[in-house]
């Protein structure tokens, strides 16, 4: 039978098993970790486990959610430093480098590219994907709502656009279909085209 924790223990040890996640995730992956060996590295009983995580892919997914915050944040404060009207060069190369910090992050990389996401989807509780969802809009919407108040993008509805932002960044996940070797030129192409097709027509010759 698993103890009972008082509440400063149960943050304590939530925080302990999200970092034994990250170092286990990060080197062997979601499938080659149980949860006997990341409740052995925080010392608790394996029951134990299930007092703060439904399963190792609801931590797996808590420690994507805050990698994705992470990037966020990052973008965003890169983004305000910047100030001034957003110009086309400059949303082109906003986006490239959010995709690009994202594929270098290697819990982002497994979920979408590594075939993580489908195990997670499976376990996780469906209202637990649809926060995540919301939030990713929420924090898209006030800078498209901002570019489209500037003249910059189309005047296309907000959670629209937010939506084609997300379908591009999914196109990692058929990177073995697309190819190795001719999946970089063709995101970037891709990536060409949304922002082309984003910027207003009053705009589209601002470099």
């Amino acid at each position: 039978m698993a103890r009972k924790f008082n509440d400063e223990e149960r943050q304590f040890i939530k925080e302990k098993l999200i970092t034994a996640g990250r170092e286990w995730f990060g080197k062997f992956g979601l499938k080659k970790t149980s949860v006997e060996e990341l409740t052995k590295s925080v010392g608790i009983a394996q029951g134990s486990f299930y007092l703060f995580f439904g399963s190792k892919e609801e931590l797996y997914f808590e420690i994507m959610e805050q990698e994705e915050e992470r990037i966020r944040l990052e973008m965003e404060q890169k983004l305000n430093s910047q100030g001034g009207v957003m110009t086309k060069q400059r949303l082109r190369a906003f986006l490239g480098e959010a995709f690009k910090a994202a594929d270098e992050s290697i819990f982002v990389k497994q979920m979408y590219v590594d075939g993580v996401l489908e195990m997670v989807m499976r376990k996780l509780p469906k209202e637990k994907l649809q926060q995540n969802f919301t939030r990713d809009a929420d924090a898209l919407l006030p800078s498209i709502r901002m570019w489209q108040d500037q003249g910059l993008i189309v005047q296309s509805d907000p959670e629209t656009i937010v939506s084609m932002i997300r379908a591009l960044f999914m196109l990692t996940l058929h990177r073995k279909e697309i190819g190795e070797v001719q999946f970089d030129a063709t995101f970037q192409l891709m990536l060409d085209v949304v922002v082309e097709g984003l910027v207003s027509l009053r705009n589209s010759n601002q470099h």
